[in-house]
């Protein structure tokens, strides 16, 4: 019989994680079997000394406290058979009141305080505020009126056991000190746990925040190494291209020319990604065409559908088209690219459509409707919710082929959300999937000059520039260098940051395209010493950095601040073209 009762206790408190909980168990129990056991003691008292009333109602209370223990271990829940014990004190004070002639005496008060910690321990704050009041706002009540006016509410007026009275005092004390020495020594034990799981989450969090550093230094790192190579290749087959090759020639180099961009913009996407999960990421709002930009994409796009033989609409409103506005362009450009990229990618045969349509006008204002439609082969209704994550590939059953590059699909969604809007899908298995999301966009007012720079640009000589390349990688300055010659330019070499300075110190320069990580002295600290140099003409050179490190790390340096503009390896000649034309108005003005 102990053991069974041993093993159901155990199995009571297991049902429960906090210790808190499980310390009201055990006062619980522990009070149950007091009570049945004093009552038991009680019982023999008024048996072999006075067989009256009292022996009834200890007979009672004796059997409802041990079926109270009873209760407990039968899969009562604990907290009812709680207020049931609560219930059992409340008929032991009210039978006192009733019974005795001295109704309000010591034992009596000693139940009430029982009463109230047992309420307050046992079943928690406001149970243990609603059996307070009601177990001692009436003895107040009625103290008061037996001491102030001599009423007494007792029906039988029976005489107090003196024996079972005192032994009574003395195990209501010996359970009041139990309750609470058992209580706060739980509530301490819970206290130190609290302690140790703070700390041990503080030390998490440390972890966590170190792993992230790591992660994106490892990140930045990868990029230079993966971007310092594909300059090379970007940037030769450029020179090439240029070089009037045969047509077969052509053909080839436009197809490496074309597997290396889109290995960049895999690599591009893994650090858009990185910067969206630490929330880095931020809208640049320029003017633009909306339509010039879907012309674009689908320009871009279009090689891809024809290979496969799909057929690749794009359909703009006329209420959208020769509209300038005001957003950001190259997220909403990476937004389409992951899309369309990703319909034409598993669309075997059929369609991709791409539409814009006004959603919402206002004055100044407008929401245009992006929808991606392809006829590929869909995704599995139980896998929709899942795609959207960045490392997860939904199987497509029957021809085991993938549906979505994951990380694609969640920068795209990621970035709609940076946008305000929310990313949508509805897909069938081999039907189809359509993508559709919402941009709100402010409209801009020609002006006749919106594309001043653009113009002025054109126009633009850059012929002349004096040009400092602070780099260490030969490759890389022989791809700059056939790069700049195609505009009769020549750039000075200096193959460290010190270099550099003393290039700076000895020459008179226009711009500094400098690298960032370099022997010696590296790009950052570079820059700054150049804006320290006691010459407003040198110190206030034009400085580029030319890096294949992107990443959040770059733009955190202290020393980002020193640095004019940026470009990115590997680059587009049109991109240095454009900067350089930018440092050639500055000279002029």
């Amino acid at each position: 019989m102990f053991d069974f009762l041993s093993k159901r206790y155990n199995a009571i408190l297991k049902l429960e994680e906090g210790l808190l909980n499980k310390a009201r168990i055990t006062i619980l129990i522990q009070l149950l079997t007091a009570f049945s056991v004093l009552s038991i003691i009680l019982f023999g008292v008024y048996y072999f000394q006075e067989r009256n009333i009292l022996l009834f109602r200890i007979s009672l209370l004796m059997v409802m406290f041990m079926a109270g223990l009873v209760m407990i271990f039968v899969h009562v829940p604990w907290r009812m058979v709680g207020h049931y014990f609560i219930f059992c004190l409340t008929v032991f004070i009210w039978s006192n009141l009733l019974i005795l002639i001295e109704g309000i005496n010591i034992v009596t008060v000693q139940y009430v305080f029982m009463i109230v910690s047992g309420g307050y321990y046992i079943l928690g704050l406001r149970w243990g505020l609603i059996y307070s009041l009601i177990n001692t706002l009436p003895i107040v009540f009625l103290f008061s009126l037996q001491q102030f006016y001599g009423v007494d509410i007792s029906i039988m007026h029976q005489a107090i056991n003196i024996y079972a009275y005192n032994f009574s005092i003395v195990v209501n004390f010996l359970l009041l000190i139990f309750i609470h020495f058992y209580f706060f020594r739980a509530f301490k034990k819970t206290s130190r746990k609290m302690q140790k799981l703070t700390s041990n989450l503080k030390r998490s969090l440390t972890t966590a925040r170190k792993t992230a550093e790591d992660k994106t230094n490892f990140l930045s790192t990868m990029s230079h190494e993966l971007r310092t190579p594909l300059n090379a290749v970007i940037g030769m087959t450029n020179v090439l291209l240029d070089g009037d090759p045969r047509p077969d020639q052509k053909e080839n180099l436009e197809i490496l020319h074309f597997s290396a961009e889109n290995l960049m913009a895999t690599i591009n996407d893994i650090l858009s990604f990185n910067r969206l999960d630490v929330g880095m990421e931020k809208l640049e709002l320029t003017t633009f065409r909306l339509d010039t930009l879907l012309s674009n994409v689908y320009g871009a796009l279009k090689l891809r559908a024809s290979a496969k033989a799909i057929k690749f609409d794009l359909v703009i409103d006329d209420s959208i088209k020769e509209i300038n506005v005001h957003g950001d362009q190259s997220r909403l450009t990476q937004i389409l690219f992951n899309l369309v990229g990703n319909a034409i990618k598993f669309t075997r045969e059929g369609f991709v459509k791409v539409r814009a349509s006004l959603k919402e006008a206002e004055k100044n204002s407008f929401v245009v409707q992006f929808e991606v439609a392809d006829s590929g082969i869909g995704i599995p209704e139980s896998q929709i919710t899942k795609v959207f994550e960045p490392y997860y590939r939904a199987s497509h059953r029957t021809n085991r082929q993938y549906h979505g590059t994951g990380l694609g699909l969640s920068i795209a969604r990621r970035l709609v959300e940076l946008h305000g809007g929310r990313l949508d899908i509805d897909s069938k298995e081999g039907v189809g999937t359509t993508f559709n999301f919402e941009i709100s966009f402010t409209r801009m007012e020609a002006t006749g000059n919106e594309f001043l720079n653009e113009t002025l640009n054109d126009k633009v000589d850059i012929a002349g520039l004096r040009i400092l390349f602070a780099e260490d990688d030969l490759i890389n300055v022989m791809v700059l260098q056939k790069t700049l010659s195609r505009w009769g330019l020549k750039a000075d070499v200096a193959g460290n940051g010190q270099l550099a300075i003393d290039a700076v110190l000895a020459n008179d320069y226009d711009v500094v395209f400098m690298d960032i990580n370099m022997p010696v002295m590296d790009g950052f600290e570079a820059s700054r010493l150049i804006r320290e140099i006691d010459n407003e003409q040198k110190s206030g050179i034009y400085i580029i950095a030319l890096t294949a490190s992107i990443g959040i790390s770059i733009e955190m340096n202290p020393d980002f601040q020193y640095l004019d503009d940026f470009l990115f390896k590997p680059f587009r000649p049109e991109e240095l073209q454009n900067k350089l034309e930018y440092v050639a108005t500055l000279k002029h003005k």
